[in-house]
């Protein structure tokens, strides 16, 4: 008899245990995964105007600077359909519902949300060698490339190049970090302790 009450009391101790280390949907749900939304839906929503009030300054700006039409319309239809996904992003969110497939619907956001920052990324660096082509292509600068007449000034001078875009594309990565990347984590976790919920 005592043998049995050592192995229930042992089971009901062991029971108690598990039932600590595995939070309840309330309590991750208390834990941040609302705020944690909140906060993305309202970057999305500050990128989304700042998009809209970008397109006429942007379109004044290559209007002056007499840039190509095939720039300005890329510019134009990238702005356009990012608009589309920020509206499909925040409408994800906003209906997003604890009272049925949670952990269902966290692992959609956050799959549309790392889709959308590698896309972001992807428009980076593409940007940014299309406008360091551009600026090569510049009457300006050819004049200053054909000043350069020696392997040593052209090894600086694509060394100087190099250290300029991997001091843009670090900075441009830590600003995307700062702003998604340490949401998009804690998502990932709470998806990681919900599944560990099943």
């Amino acid at each position: 008899m005592a043998e049995e009450f050592d192995i229930r009391s042992v089971w009901n101790k062991s029971k108690e245990r598990q039932e600590r280390s595995s939070p309840p949907l309330e309590k991750l749900e208390r834990k941040g995964t609302r705020t944690t939304l909140y906060w993305i839906k309202t970057i999305l929503w500050i990128e989304f105007w700042l998009s809209i009030i970008a397109l006429p300054v942007m379109f004044i700006y290559f209007r002056d600077m007499e840039v190509s039409g095939w720039f300005t319309l890329s510019y134009f239809m990238i702005t356009l359909i990012y608009l589309v996904y920020y509206q499909f992003l925040i409408r994800q969110i906003r209906t997003f519902s604890y009272d049925r497939n949670v952990l269902e619907n966290l692992k959609k956001i956050h799959g549309y949300l790392r889709f959308y920052l590698l896309h972001y990324k992807v428009v980076f660096w593409l940007s940014l060698l299309c406008g360091f082509i551009y600026g090569m292509m510049d009457p300006e600068n050819k004049d200053l490339l054909d000043k350069v007449d020696s392997l040593k000034q052209w090894i600086i001078m694509i060394i100087v190049w190099i250290v300029l875009f991997a001091i843009v594309g670090g900075l441009f990565h830590l600003f995307i970090y700062l702003i998604y990347g340490r949401k998009i984590k804690r998502l990932k976790k709470m998806i990681q302790e919900l599944g560990s919920l099943d």
